[in-house]
Formats: C-alpha cells, sequence, structure tokens
C-alpha cells in the first residue's frame, strides 16, 4: 500500500530565502482560488540575507540569522491588494518561456 506524501500538508512554509527570492522574481501565486502576481512583501525589518561579516574572497558568506516571528506574513500583488502568505496554496514562475 502506498501512502500519499503529501497528505496532511495544510499550508507552504516560507523561509527568509525563498520570500526574499519571491521579491526578485514576483512568480504568480495561486491564493484562494484566485491567481495574483507576487510584487513584493517588506523585509526592511529583518538583517542582510548574507551575513557581511562573513563575506571573503573565497567564500559568498553565510545566511543571517533571524527569528520566524520576525518573518512577514502579508505581501502585496500588482495590483496593490495585500494577502496573507499563508493563504499560498501554490506558485509558479511569472516568465513565459
Amino acid at each position: 500500500m502506498v501512502k500519499n506524501p503529501l497528505q496532511g500538508i495544510t499550508e507552504l512554509k516560507f523561509i527568509y530565502y525563498n520570500l526574499y527570492m519571491m521579491n526578485q522574481s514576483k512568480p504568480i501565486c495561486g491564493v484562494n482560488d484566485v491567481e495574483v502576481q507576487w510584487d513584493e512583501c517588506d523585509l526592511s525589518n529583518l538583517p542582510p540575507l548574507v551575513d557581511p561579516n562573513t563575506v571573503s574572497m573565497i567564500s559568498h558568506g553565510k545566511f543571517s540569522k533571524y527569528n520566524e516571528e520576525d518573518l512577514p506574513t502579508t505581501f502585496r500583488d500588482t495590483d496593490g491588494n495585500e494577502h496573507l502568505i499563508s493563504d499560498i496554496t501554490m506558485y509558479k514562475s511569472s516568465k513565459r518561456y
């Protein structure tokens, strides 16, 4: 008997790196059965993505430490509407190939 590994997953979990990359790539997100394009979420209260004290000639540096409670809970779409990040059910590239 094969069990579905996705059974029981109720929401996607995003870490700081995911939110940073989504601000860069602006994907299409499924939110409450509607597709919207991500525009931005406010990451200004978080430290830089890479700790500047760990960058050297031979290393790109380490990710900064942060508290999960400090991550934003909402994002803004390209129409200016605000959505909860926890309502995202899927996301895909906004680029056409």
